[in-house]
């Protein structure tokens, strides 16, 4: 419930400034270059904890336990194509998680756990500002995760219990509206804040062409 209401929050920041742009239409230099490549990295702390909360619950009902969690960054691909003030493009991200389980009534890991991770999201950006080396933009997207989830038995036991590799896919969303780039017409550097499957902050490089 708190995740909806902080979306809800960042969306309405999103809608209060792009009405102040609109009334700073002065404080706006179109660019050139309309096309625009990134490379991004993002904490990926909302996706671990979500998946970390459903692995709790599941742990808790079967009585396993789990050991040596690692999760990734997600590194993140993306392209931006410029019409005045509006950007349309999409975002490409891979995240993996790693655990061993530890089936009940074992002693030792029993099961070695991977989950990859991997984000399609078309999205769209205003930019509120921009002039000299400085833009200020937000940007909303919206597409799909993919998962890949594989299992690998580590005992007799854990050979039994391990499941089949499969892949699921949901709904994922990313909203940014605060975003800054810094840098001249051809590359820059920039970090966005926000809410999302990527996570809280996100930061990287782009090209314009």
């Amino acid at each position: 419930m708190k995740i909806k209401l902080i979306a809800l929050s960042l969306c309405l920041f999103t809608g209060v400034n792009l009405v102040k742009a609109q009334e700073a239409s002065k404080n706006f230099t179109p660019s050139e270059n309309k096309h625009e490549f990134r490379l991004s990295v993002s904490d990926g702390l909302t996706q671990s904890t979500v998946d970390v909360l459903g692995i709790g619950l599941a742990d808790a009902i079967t009585g396993t336990k789990r050991s040596d969690e690692r999760a990734s960054m997600v590194y993140g691909l993306g392209y931006r194509y410029a019409l005045n003030r509006f950007k349309l493009g999409a975002d490409l991200g891979f995240s993996q998680t790693s655990s061993k389980l530890m089936l009940a009534g074992e002693t030792a890991p029993s099961i070695k756990e991977k989950e990859l991770n991997f984000l399609v999201l078309p999205t769209a950006e205003f930019t509120y500002f921009r002039r000299g080396l400085v833009e200020l933009y937000g940007s909303a997207a919206a597409g799909i995760s993919l998962k890949r989830h594989s299992e690998t038995g580590l005992t007799d036991a854990g050979k039994k219990a391990a499941q089949k590799t499969d892949l699921n896919t949901a709904f994922a969303y990313q909203v940014n509206p605060i975003a800054l780039r810094v840098g001249n017409d051809r590359i820059g550097g920039f970090v966005e804040a926000g809410l999302g499957h990527k996570g809280f902050l996100t930061a990287g490089v782009s090209v314009k062409f």
